[in-house]
């Protein structure tokens, strides 16, 4: 028998994402985007943005699937993720406001279907985008004791993640060898 095997995993679904973001300017700023709680990592100069994943909300019970061939029985669970988008420096309230409103549109939609350029041409990527919350400006204190410009958006989107388990299956019973018929038995 195999092992679970989990479809999208975790950080597909996180570059699904960033992917995205990057997307949306033009890689003009993919060093400044960052995966929220890093350890042993600096906080970088000027304007960039930190992607952290949320909250999930399931939508559904499990749904079953079984593939006599493949010796699987699949799970698919449907859940909203929520990540959470920190803006910073300068250029964070256009950053911000430029990825809500992005978020929420067909091309958003064109590009997770995989009809624009993604890092595999042509396949879909396992995200929905559903919506989008208003930027929300929420300024921190840094170490130096200074102000520094935060705008905080939270994406929604769905994500169907599966399950594949180990199942038997009864598909090649053995051949039985009937010596007498039950009909002829005392």
């Amino acid at each position: 028998m195999t092992a679970a095997v989990l479809s999208p995993t975790e950080d597909q679904i996180f570059d699904a994402l960033w992917g995205f973001v990057d997307a949306v300017f033009g890689s003009t700023i993919s060093a400044n985007i960052f995966k929220g709680f890093q350890n042993m990592t600096s906080t970088p100069t000027g304007s960039y943005i930190v992607i952290q994943p949320a909250q999930k909300v399931r939508q559904n019970q499990i749904r079953r699937d079984y593939d006599s061939t493949a010796g699987v029985v699949n799970n698919e669970r449907d859940t909203v993720y929520s990540y959470q988008v920190d803006c910073y420096g300068p250029n964070g309230p256009d950053y911000a406001d430029t990825v809500a409103i992005a978020w929420a549109t067909m091309w958003a939609c064109d590009y997770f279907a995989g009809q624009l350029a993604t890092p595999t041409p042509g396949a879909p990527l396992p995200v929905t985008p559903l919506y989008a919350d208003e930027p929300q400006q929420l300024n921190i204190v840094n170490g130096e004791l200074a102000y520094e410009q935060r705008y905080m958006i939270r994406l929604f989107a769905q994500v169907n993640q599966v399950v594949a388990l180990p199942q038997d299956f009864f598909t090649d019973p053995p051949a039985i060898d009937v010596t007498v018929p039950a009909d002829y038995l005392p």
